[in-house]
Parts: C-alpha cells; structure tokens; sequence
C-alpha cells in the first residue's frame, strides 16, 4: 500500500486513455473505465450530474419542441428557443415584447393579462407575420410568463384545400346522380319492359342512386356549415308544434317497425334557435332513433327547460352505443356499426351536420348510452 497519496492530474488521465485506445484490438469492446468517463462528460456536458445544478431557463426553453419563450416583469422575452427565433426571424425575438414583434394587439393584451397571473390560450391571426397561432401563456411566480406557439398556417390550409374539394366534388357529382335517377325512375315506371330479374337490378341502382344522391346533398350541407355560408337566424321557437311536424315525418317508417312515437315536454316552451337548423338536427336525430331501434321498440322526445338553457333529448330502445364509439360519433364519415350502418342507407354525416348545426346556434350536443338504448341531447338558450 501506498504511504503517500498523489493527485493524477488531467493531463495523466488524458495520456492513460490514449495508450488505452491504442493497444485496443480493432474490434475489441472499449475499457470499461473508458465508457464510464465518456458517460460523465456527456453528462456533465448537458447539465444533469447528480449532485449538480439543475437546468437553467434556457435550457428548459430549448428542451420544449415548439416555439417558446419566457416573458420578464416588462412583458419582455428574455429567453427565447431556437424555434421561436425561426418564426418571427432571428434576433427579431429577444429583449421585445410580442407587440413589438408581432404588431399584434390582442397578443400584447394577453401577454399583460399572463404577467398579472391571468392564464390565456387561443388563434391569433398575427398579419405582419402572415400565419395563423395557436398561443398559450401560462403564468409564472415573480411577474414572468411562459408563451408557447404553435403555428396552424399550414394545417388550416390544407384544411381549407379538404373542404374545398368535397365542395366541388360533390356540386359536380349532383348532375350525374340527378341523371341515373331519372332514368331508373322512368325504367321502373315503364311496366311491363322489365322482366322481373332486370326489374331487380334497375331496383337496387335507385336504391344506391338514392343513397349517393342523399350523400352528395349532405356533404354540400356540411361543407356550407364549416365554411360558416349556413347563416342562422336565431329568434323564439316553441318546441311542441316543431316536434309534432317532425315526429309525423318518421311516423310511417316507424309504424312500419310497430315503433312507437311520443313527446313529453311543458306547454309553450321556447328556445332561441333557427327554426330550419332546428327542424334538420331533430329531423336527423330521429331518423337514427328509428333506424337502429328494433321492431316493437320506443322512441321518445323529451323537453326539459329549467334554468337559461332548454334541454331536447332523443330517447330510443335501441342496442346501445359501446363507450368506445360516443366519442367519435359526431365525426364526419364514423359509424359505430359500419355494416348495418350501410344496409340502413346512412351516410355517416348526420350527426357531423347535427354538431355543426348546434355550435351555430350556439348550443351543445351529446349523447348517453346503456344497454336499454341511446339519449341523444341538444342543448340551447330558452327565450323567454
């Protein structure tokens, strides 16, 4: 043992690693001292040895993906990520206030409300910088503020190419469905011209020409709504006559099924709603209630207005929605059942066109299902 203990000095460690590495075989794994050292740089590097100071507000600032910086007491950015440098310019960021870099007022208010401790999140349309921002700013302790954005310019583009296309796409497919049924139509009315197979065929094309045609006609409602060229008119409707219209429309396909249909709301009770977009929403709700409801089932409309808002429900007997669909069911194109969904004739848009319809009115949709059947509610401001 030694008596006396000497410090190794950088420069011997330095030399040991080197004759280490060169009396290593090619090949041959390296020393095992060797790996742990180049372990300790690269941590020692990047800030995290145990024991060590934790990361610094640049180093939490970089390590976030999206654009972010971190607003001091003045509304300033003190520290920015590269990220946010590649969005408004380099060097454009640092030591500015968003309103300075932006010229974006309602950024600048926010930005003041987050260092007063007031969390704001939201779309900004920032013009000097031709983009749209999704912007979220989370308070800090000591007057500070963290803003995150993330950039939608792109997304709401191609956005806007989707809806565009489905616009056009079925405007022109309106002329040659509108063509096929015509001629079914006059095939089917011809009487005896038809043997009955080829009466058979001529049947199932103005089935499925029926179907495209109802397809064609609610993509164009749809596309309408997210384009926001639906323009409501909101004014007072009583629910009672509107559900009674409505109720006699489904009512032959219902007894068809021996379904039976019924309302059970207070007299005179009113809603603030367009009476078209209305009449559609409970038109499409009750035309799934008794298209999934089995034969001898109920389908039931409820009204309940207690408070400032006036809840209409759908109730049917039907098999129920499994908890993994409810989510999704007010999307475009998603059916909880695809098969029986088709044999049906459903195109998979009415409760997309329910949802929109809604928000328009600026009311809410939902739905609650069990195993004894399925509620579908709408939610809207009662009118006095």
């Amino acid at each position: 043992m030694a008596l006396f203990w000497r410090k190794v000095t950088l420069d011997e460690v330095l030399a040991a690693v080197r004759m280490e590495l060169a009396a290593r075989r090619p090949g041959e794994p390296l020393p095992r001292e060797v790996v742990e050292l180049s372990r300790l740089l690269q941590a020692e590097e990047a800030g995290f040895v145990a024991g060590g100071p934790p990361p610094g507000p640049q180093e939490m600032v970089d390590g976030i993906p999206d654009p972010a910086g971190l607003l001091d007491p003045r509304g300033r950015l003190a520290v920015v990520n590269r990220a946010l440098d590649a969005l408004v310019g380099t060097g454009r960021a640092l030591g500015r206030t968003l309103l300075e870099i932006t010229r974006s007022a309602e950024l600048g208010e926010a930005a003041e409300q987050a260092i007063a401790g007031t969390p704001a999140r939201g779309e900004f349309n920032v013009v000097s910088l031709d983009k749209l921002l999704f912007v979220t700013f989370s308070p800090l302790p000591d007057r500070r503020a963290l803003v995150l954005f993330r950039d939608l310019t792109e997304a709401k583009r191609l956005e806007s190419v989707r809806r565009d296309f489905i616009a056009n796409a079925s405007h022109e497919l309106r002329t040659p469905v509108s063509a096929i049924t015509g001629a079914v139509e006059t095939l089917l009315s011809s009487g005896k011209m038809l043997d009955p197979a080829a009466r058979g065929f001529v049947e199932m094309i103005a089935r499925h020409a029926d179907r495209l045609s109802r397809l064609t006609r609610e993509l164009l409602d749809l596309s309408r709504l997210e384009r926001g060229e639906f323009h409501v008119e909101l004014g007072p409707v009583e629910l009672a006559p509107l559900v009674a219209t409505s109720l006699d429309l489904v009512r032959e396909r219902a007894e068809s099924k021996r379904i039976k249909l019924g309302f059970d709301g207070p007299p005179g009770l009113r809603v603030v709603a367009d009476r078209r977009a209305l009449e559609q929403i409970l038109m499409n709700l009750l035309d799934n209630a008794v298209k999934f409801t089995p034969e001898g089932g109920r389908v039931t409309v409820l009204a309940d207005g207690t408070g400032p808002a006036v809840v209409l429900s759908v109730l049917d007997t039907g098999p129920g929605i499994e908890p993994r669909h409810r989510l999704r069911l007010f999307e475009r194109f998603y059916r909880a059942d695809t098969g029986r969904a088709r044999e049906s004739g459903g195109t998979g848009l009415g409760l997309a066109i329910v949802k929109h319809l809604a928000q328009a009115q600026r009311g809410e949709v939902g739905v609650e299902s069990g195993q004894g059947g399925s509620r579908f509610w709408l939610k809207l401001p009662s009118a006095p």
